[in-house]
Parts: C-alpha cells; structure tokens; sequence
C-alpha cells in the first residue's frame, strides 16, 4: 500500500469532479477505492470494514479524492455491485475522453456490466428475483411460476398458446391444466412443451449447461435437432454438440429451493460452493484440488450461506476466509 510522503510510481493525472483540485494517483491507489467502495456497499460490509477504511483514508490525501470519484460511478449504478476492476475500468474511461465521448465510454462500459449482472434481463422481464431472492408467482391462467436466485421470465399469452421465455436462472413451473392451450418454456437453447404437468427449466450460464427436469406429468422438449418426451424422474440436458441427453434425477430434492433448502448428496465441495454462491453476492473461490474434491451431503438454508460455509469448515478440513464482504477463499488445512 502507498504510504504518505513516498513517491509516486507511474503517477496519472486524476480528473476529479469540477469543484475539486487534481491531483496525481497511481494505478495502486485506484484499486484499492475500488475495492473499497465495493466492500462498503455490501450489505455484509462490518464496523470493522469501516473503522479499517478510514485508517486507509487518513493514510494518504489522495485517498479520499480516489474514493469519492469511484463512489460517484458507483452511485450512477445505484445498488448493482461491480467487482473492482471493473469500477477502475470506468474511470479510464471517464478520464481518458471529455464531453459527449465520455458519456458513450461509460455507457457501454456500463451496458456490458448491466448485462451480466441481469439488469436488462431484468428490464424486459415480467417478473424476475434478484441475487439471493426466490419467489412465487401465480399467473393469469392460475399456473404457478417459482423463481430461483437471479432469474428472469417473460410471459407472453395468446389464445393459441402459453409461452413463457427464461430470460437467465432457472424457474420451476405447476402448470394449470389446459388441453387447448399448451404451456411453452422457451430458453432459446432449449423448450419445453407441456399441457399440466410440474417441471424446471434452468437456463445456460458460465459454461453450466442448460437443462429441464420433470417431477410430475410429461414435458416434450426440442434441443438442436433432437426432441424427447420427459417423464417423471427425466432431466434433459443440450450438451456442447447440440444433442440431447436424457438422465434419471431427484428432481424434488434439486428443486428443494423452491421450499428455501439446499440439498446435496455426495456433491463436490467445488459443486455446492458453485451453487452457494448463487445466493450471494460475490464470489466463492477454492484454492486447491483436495479442497474442491471433498464430498458433501446435507441440507443448507439458502437464505444463510454464512452459516452454510460454517458448517462445512467445521465438518471438513477446509478453512473458509472471508477476504471481504465480496470474496471468500477455501483451502485445505
């Protein structure tokens, strides 16, 4: 950390807010008010956090000119977190362009980061949760919608037909019955037809693959140029050739969600942190193999991932470190 009174090593003009005086800050310093400002506006920031982040303002005078120029960026975003980096990647480019070209830079910069975090899913949809939210919703024909972590529908009802579109998450359906107008789940990748039935869709995302997965009734479903009919006990997976693939599954048991439990099974330790992740802000990262490979079975509230990562320290010899509000590490001890 650059202390007060060293030199500066590859020092920038910083372009603070018309009432402030510049001042010159290096690339170390922007990153650290980034990860402050990230750490700050996590609803797990501590006292602790703060009595730290302002022995590190008292530290150096351009660390409150570095903070409250990312703290207006962020403020832009209103409650959307954005990792670090990225937040420095923003004031590049609203210093490196004036006028009407620094608008644009951040605005696309910003387009890229709303994306992947569901903002403009979250914009055309009818109903969607956020990071850590699942919910219920009940549609006009009386069908049931339950929507996991971070997911996003739109409903779109025509006389001929119900078609729902999985925006991104994953979404478990009741479906009323009615034989005139079948109940469509569209993904893009893959869909799902049924007439009354209960089943899942759960679309594409970092490299997991989509799939759909029947508790109840008969779901025919199309992916790339293969359909099936599902039955009770069926997933249906599109694999990375575009051909469906067709196994058996506890599908009341990985749906558990919807009744706010985490169920596992013999799962990797590297699979269920994946998925508590899904519930938080931030990410969950193991640092080595043996950790990743341990075996886990039980049942987690997802609404206390804390506690989850708690209970798997004190049953496997894994150490959980929370580096901030936003990253947690797991090793091996």
């Amino acid at each position: 950390m650059v202390q007060a009174g060293q030199p500066r090593i590859d020092g920038t003009r910083w372009a603070g807010m018309a009432d402030r005086s510049s001042h010159h800050v290096d690339d170390r310093i922007a990153e650290e008010a980034a990860g402050w400002v990230a750490r700050l506006q996590s609803s797990d920031a501590t006292e602790q956090d703060r009595r730290e982040f302002q022995l590190w303002l008292e530290r150096d005078p351009d660390h409150q000119a570095a903070y409250d120029e990312f703290k207006d960026l962020w403020s832009d975003l209103k409650d959307v977190p954005i990792p670090s980096n990225r937040l420095k990647k923003l004031r590049m480019s609203r210093r490196a362009v004036v006028g009407n070209v620094i608008a644009i830079g951040v605005i696309t910069v910003l387009s890229v980061t709303l994306y992947r975090m569901g903002f403009l899913d979250r914009m055309r949809a009818d109903h969607y949760t956020v990071v850590g939210e699942v919910r219920s919703i009940t549609l006009a024909d009386g069908s049931r919608v339950d929507l996991n972590t971070d997911s996003a529908i739109a409903v779109h009802y025509s006389p001929a037909e119900r078609r729902i579109k999985l925006l991104r998450g994953e979404a478990f359906f009741d479906v009323a019955r009615n034989p005139e107008r079948p109940f469509v789940v569209d993904d893009t990748a893959l869909k799902a037809r049924a007439v009354g039935t209960q089943y899942g869709v759960r679309t594409a995302f970092d490299g997991s693959l989509g799939d759909v997965r029947v508790e109840e009734g008969r779901v025919e479903v199309t992916g790339g140029r293969d359909r099936a009919v599902l039955e009770a006990g069926d997933v249906a997976t599109l694999n990375t050739e575009g051909r469906l693939v067709l196994t058996k599954a506890d599908v009341a048991g990985e749906t558990a969600w919807r009744s706010g439990k985490l169920v596992f099974s013999g799962q990797s330790l590297r699979d269920v942190l994946a998925t508590l992740e899904r519930y938080r802000r931030g990410r969950i990262v193991v640092l080595d193999g043996a950790a990743a490979e341990q075996r886990v079975s039980g049942i987690f509230d997802l609404n206390d991932t804390d506690h989850a990562l708690r209970v798997l320290q004190e049953s496997l010899p894994v150490s959980v470190t929370h580096l901030t509000g936003l990253m947690v590490v797991v090793r091996s001890r």
